[in-house]
């Protein structure tokens, strides 16, 4: 049978930019800023998330030590959705999603460490039956994070609300994580909202001890939140990929320029001889050429290598994604598995 769902108004577009800037902001926060009663914002949020419309989650810091990769992925005829439904059940892949072009899917991997990740990709992801072929690009330098705006809510009340939520981290204070912070971070994949009596009795800890580790993790930048939401449903009805070939001398102040750009979700410093991966999301075919326009235009030596359309999702951090890119379920991200 299929779910009936409501649609997604102004008031949910702004109410999510609003999340963008504090993802763990209390409705009564929320409600100040978009003069909503807490209780209005309360039932919008639990609206968005029980139709799968949108959803938070907790994802690794700036600081937090982990090792990535782009995995290409070539299937055998017939078999990408069952390649892609694979993939997604391993906790380590973080995305998945299918293309156009040569190849068929791409996803997005992370481990504790090269060495793991090395391991993952070589004994673990490529004798996925079904898969023909791979190329794996590892990851050098994220450039982009977990914060996107979507232009709903004005300077001033971001600002407001995000007076208290940390923007600048204390980097010296970061350590590996250890057994509390991994299981806090595990705990806030499925609901980057759990309140703070639910993830101590989940824990085991007391609610004191697990608000002073989850202010400590943000605020050294070990631990940040992404909020996600059905981006057709603000307007952006196209996703891309993009290899492009920077020269060395340009790569990293081209990848911090790039990250910068509204339509960046990711923008990574890959290995290889398309030395920088990007997704954008973007309104529509029609702006995709303006968008490699204003990236040619930066310097005369980057050329673009690749250029995918993203079909469908299949797993977005963590979310299993339906055919009408609604969440439908969740296969945390364990970077430790």
């Amino acid at each position: 049978m299929a779910v009936e769902r409501q649609g997604i108004d102004e008031d949910d577009v702004a109410l999510i930019d609003a999340l963008h800037v504090n993802p763990r902001a209390s409705f009564e926060q929320l409600g100040a800023t978009l003069d909503l009663s807490a209780v209005t914002v309360g039932r919008r949020w639990r609206r968005l998330t029980r139709d799968g419309a949108a959803w938070i989650s907790s994802a690794p810091g700036p600081a937090m030590p982990l090792a990535g990769a782009v995995l290409d992925v070539m299937c055998a005829p017939g078999q990408v959705t069952e390649v892609a439904r694979a993939l997604a059940d391993n906790p380590r892949v973080a995305s998945v999603h299918l293309t156009s072009g040569t190849w068929d899917l791409f996803a997005l991997v992370v481990a504790q460490d090269l060495a793991n990740l090395s391991a993952l990709l070589v004994d673990g992801l490529a004798p996925t039956p079904g898969v023909h072929s791979t190329r794996v690009r590892p990851i050098m330098e994220l450039f982009s994070g977990a914060h996107w705006r979507l232009g709903a809510i004005g300077l001033s009340a971001a600002h407001e609300l995000s007076a208290g939520h940390p923007e600048h981290h204390d980097r010296q204070a970061a350590r590996e994580p250890d057994a509390f912070d991994k299981a806090l971070y595990q705990a806030l994949q499925v609901d980057g909202r759990m309140s703070l009596r639910d993830l101590a009795k989940r824990l085991g800890r007391s609610e004191p001890a697990v608000k002073r580790r989850l202010d400590h993790l943000t605020r050294n930048g070990t631990l940040t939140f992404r909020t996600d939401f059905v981006r057709f449903a603000g307007g952006w009805h196209l996703y891309v990929s993009l290899s492009l070939r920077v020269p060395d001398e340009l790569l990293y102040e081209t990848g911090r320029d790039i990250a910068r750009w509204p339509e960046t979700r990711v923008c990574a410093a890959v290995a290889g001889t398309a030395n920088l991966f990007v997704t954008a999301q973007l309104h529509d075919l029609r702006a995709l050429e303006p968008l490699l326009r204003r990236i040619r235009a930066m310097s005369p030596g980057i050329e673009i290598d690749d250029r995918q359309i993203v079909l469908r999702t299949v797993k977005s951090w963590g979310r299993l994604i339906g055919p009408d890119s609604h969440a439908i379920g969740v296969v945390p991200v364990d970077p430790w598995a």
